[in-house]
């Protein structure tokens, strides 16, 4: 997996906000995760922040210059925000520090629960990229965790991102193995 080396820009983002002397925190989610984690690659950035008419026009200068700028939407943006609220501090840690940005990613699992909430096909595989390589977690202790993020996740979805995982033999197994646990959920 190949993709834009992110801390590159960000290196050049934080020169222009240093230069109109402003800072911004970023709590990245999305396919940035996903790539730090080595899963796949993204041209893009989702990321809660609290932006404005300077702060905008900055990640526009920066993401001209480096070409990742896309017609309809720049290569930072904050419409995650639209969908989800800012996750809790407990659920994200810094990547990059510099001295007026920082950026921060969200953990795993509450990737998963925001990609699970959206419920776009591209989550949902993300989903299953994830457990994929999370072997030892099992439905029944991810979806009480993701609750307890606050996430409204049905069983079904979650299910569908194990499927993506491993296969929809290990989901009938899983069906034949827990039925009776299931029933609490239908």
């Amino acid at each position: 997996m190949k993709g834009i080396d992110f801390k590159l820009v960000f290196m050049r983002l934080n020169e222009e906000l240093s230069q109109i002397d402003m800072s911004l925190d970023l709590v990245c989610a999305g396919g940035y995760v996903m790539q730090l984690h080595g899963y796949r690659a993204t041209v893009d950035i989702d990321a809660f922040y609290a932006s404005n008419t300077e702060i905008e026009a900055v990640i526009r200068k920066v993401g001209d210059e480096f070409g990742i700028n896309r017609p309809d939407e720049l290569w930072l943006n904050g419409s995650i925000s639209n969908m989800n609220s800012k996750p809790p501090i407990a659920h994200y840690k810094p990547v990059h520090r510099f001295s007026n940005l920082e950026v921060n990613a969200v953990d795993l699992p509450y990737l998963i629960g925001m990609k699970l909430t959206s419920g776009r096909e591209q989550d949902l595989i993300d989903v299953g990229t994830i457990l994929k390589h999370d072997n030892n977690r099992e439905p029944f202790e991810l979806l009480p965790e993701l609750t307890g993020m606050g996430f409204h996740i049905d069983i079904s979805d979650l299910l569908d991102g194990y499927e993506k995982a491993h296969g929809m033999r290990w989901l009938e197994d899983f069906y034949k193995d827990n039925e009776s646990e299931l029933r609490k959920y239908y």
